[in-house]
């Protein structure tokens, strides 16, 4: 169940990919390139929900939730770009797993409990070390310089 639904979210994601984004990020230029805005935001809701449910079914409620959000957020700190981003989520996500489950057979205990676990743990380190948004880059920025600029 969790292919199927797999294969409708990525036929759908690659099919409407330009449309998503416009239709996410400015609806009103959506809009008026005549895309179906209402459409594709239930459309994409949709696909939300056939994920959800289908991996509720599979993994429970903590996997769904630590795997829907903390990936997305922690490559929203790496970069701007929906596309890229898109990759990282996956990437981390993946990573995430494979690593909860080697903590979890490690130390003997959940094993959705112990991914969870990892993707608060990648998440803490996009928080700190993030290029852009991190709190170490904050502190390692120069201040921008006062500029006094004379008339005359």
């Amino acid at each position: 169940m969790l292919g199927f639904a797999f294969l409708i979210v990525l036929f759908f994601i690659v099919a409407f990919y330009k449309e998503w984004k416009i239709t996410s990020f400015d609806p009103a230029l959506a809009a008026s390139l005549g895309i179906p805005v209402i459409v594709m935001h239930y459309i994409f809701m949709s696909l939300v929900s056939v994920t959800t449910v289908a991996a509720f079914d599979a993994v429970g409620a903590i996997m769904v939730v630590a795997m829907l959000i903390t990936p997305a957020a922690s490559a929203y700190l790496w970069t701007d770009k929906l596309s890229v981003m898109l990759v990282i989520s996956s990437s981390i996500g993946i990573i995430s797993a494979i690593l909860g489950y080697f903590i979890a057979i490690l130390i003997d205990t959940s094993i959705s409990g112990s991914m969870a676990f990892a993707t608060g743990i990648l998440f803490i380190i996009s928080f700190v070390f993030s290029p852009k948004h991190g709190l170490i880059s904050k502190y390692v920025r120069p201040a921008k310089a006062d500029v006094i600029t004379s008339e005359g």
